[in-house]
């Protein structure tokens, strides 16, 4: 079996209409029921009352003479997803498998998190895998921005320049301090690219806004959104400490991160597993003094700024709950490598080891994270759905995103804005908004078929009846063909 065998041939292609569908729109939360949606080629070619005339759904300009039609009616239509949090490219040379998952969840388009200059000079030349299917790559960083790609507020400005040439899409902080992420978000204004990524834990959430951090990944990834929510911020912050500067030596930080790049994709996989008693004690202190004014406070700061967030929830969950059912039985897994399911399970059983105390204070934050989400979504802080897939333990590539529509819901996002979050919104974010995120004439044709209306319950969202994808159209039937083909060769990383 090839990779690309895993995606069976389109239920119907070319000049085809979806009938009789209501059709939703994210932005205004409308829907618009018996609606004809006709499709020629990778665009939409027109929206309009549904009309059973054979020869009503062939009139128009550039209509095709006899267009296959797919009975939609009782389904709903919404543009497809985009997983803004992803890594399939973290081993360019095997992507089949995720973009197979990708494909079978309704995601059309991925922010990829983690780059190199390898990979830009690959995507300049065309030389990135693309099987039937794919989603579209939006986004591509350089390095991860880290103590030895960023030793110091001069070095991290020269590391964006770096990347600028090579014609990186945005900087991704990873472990940076204070003032190697001010000087990186400084000097991408200077070239035009935006810093995303993690908030370090000595500097306040509320400086990187206003500095102009784009995106805040993972809340923040650790403390610093919810020390700013604290009344007890400063203790917080002090027991917290943060990444130091480095000396910088010419010349040893490519060699410094090749060395570092193994441990830290080991790392990656779930770095809870290795939470300090001190770093448990932090969380219970910040948790116990949480002041909702304060919180408030801040969302209406990120929301002036548009600070924009891409909570991954499905990955902070895993982190911090692998142990249980819900993960470690999942039976998605069979989609997984199984020498990935075995780096997996082994991290699992390191997590498993802390100490009561330890594990007891991540599952008290885990509410904290949701009420975090609620506070920053009422506030409309402007949200990205991701996964951090391909890398995060029990994390399934593509699926995962069902699993964040849920999460998201659970946190107490209303549903429309969720379905924003994985469409409009993040078409905005992209600069796309004039051709993705809508059901619209002139528009991609990336479209999800559901089987509720998502506009009243987000769980909607994963009720998958048919995926088209630049106007190649697959049912329910042809999904679960590839989804079978998946667990047969299961080689998704």
């Amino acid at each position: 079996m090839t990779p690309a065998s895993y995606v069976p041939a389109p239920t119907a292609a070319g000049s085809l209409v979806l009938a009789d569908v209501a059709v939703v729109d994210p932005a205004s939360g409308e829907v618009t029921a018996h609606q004809d949606v006709r499709l020629e080629g990778e665009r939409i070619a027109s929206v309009a009352a549904h009309d059973d005339r054979p020869e009503g759904r062939t009139e128009g300009a550039g209509a095709a003479a006899s267009p296959r039609v797919v009975d939609a009616s009782g389904l709903f239509v919404v543009p497809a997803y985009i997983d803004a949090h992803a890594h399939p490219l973290n081993d360019p040379e095997d992507v089949d498998a995720t973009y197979a998952l990708m494909l079978a969840a309704g995601i059309a388009g991925y922010r990829q998190m983690s780059g190199s200059d390898e990979l830009l000079a690959r995507r300049a030349a065309g030389t990135l895998r693309s099987p039937e299917g794919s989603p579209r790559l939006l986004a591509l960083p350089g390095d991860l921005l880290t103590p030895f790609t960023a030793p110091d507020a001069k070095g991290a400005a020269a590391t964006v320049r770096h990347q600028a040439e090579r014609g990186a899409d945005f900087i991704k902080a990873g472990f940076t301090n204070r003032s190697t992420l001010l000087a990186a978000i400084a000097e991408g204004k200077e070239v035009g690219l935006d810093v995303v990524g993690h908030v370090p834990d000595d500097i306040d959430a509320r400086e990187a806004s206003e500095a102009g951090m784009h995106c805040m990944e993972h809340l923040g990834t650790g403390l610093s959104l919810y020390a700013a929510s604290s009344r007890r911020e400063q203790q917080v912050r002090k027991n917290a400490g943060g990444v130091p500067s480095l000396p910088r030596i010419p010349g040893l930080a490519p060699i410094a991160n090749r060395i570092f790049q193994p441990f830290l994709m080991k790392l990656v996989v779930n770095p809870v597993a290795r939470t300090s008693e001190k770093t448990a004690e932090n969380y219970r202190l910040v948790d116990r003094t949480f002041d909702e004014q304060r919180a408030e406070s801040l969302a209406r700061l990120l929301a002036a700024n548009t600070t924009w967030q891409c909570p991954t929830l499905i990955r902070v969950h895993t982190q911090q709950f692998p142990g249980t059912p819900r993960h470690r039985d999942d039976p998605r897994k069979r989609f997984i490598a199984p020498d990935v399911l075995a780096v997996w399970e082994s991290v699992t059983d390191t997590f498993e080891e802390l100490p009561a105390p330890t594990r007891e204070a991540l599952a008290e934050h885990w509410e904290a994270q949701l009420r975090m989400t609620r506070v920053l979504a009422d506030a409309d802080v402007p949200m990205l759905t991701g996964t951090d897939s391909n890398g995060a333990s029990w994390v399934i590539p593509g699926l995962g995103l069902h699993d964040e529509f849920a999460l998201l819901a659970e946190a107490g996002v209303r549903p429309t804005s969720v379905l924003r979050a994985a469409t409009s919104d993040t078409a905005r974010f992209f600069g796309r908004e004039d051709r993705a995120g809508a059901v619209r004439a002139g528009f991609e044709a990336d479209l999800v078929l559901l089987g509720g209306d998502p506009t009243a319950d987000a769980a909607a969202l994963a009720d998958v009846r048919g995926v088209v994808r630049d106007g190649a159209y697959r049912d329910r039937v042809a999904l679960d063909e590839m989804l079978e083909r998946l667990a047969a060769r299961p080689t998704a990383r």
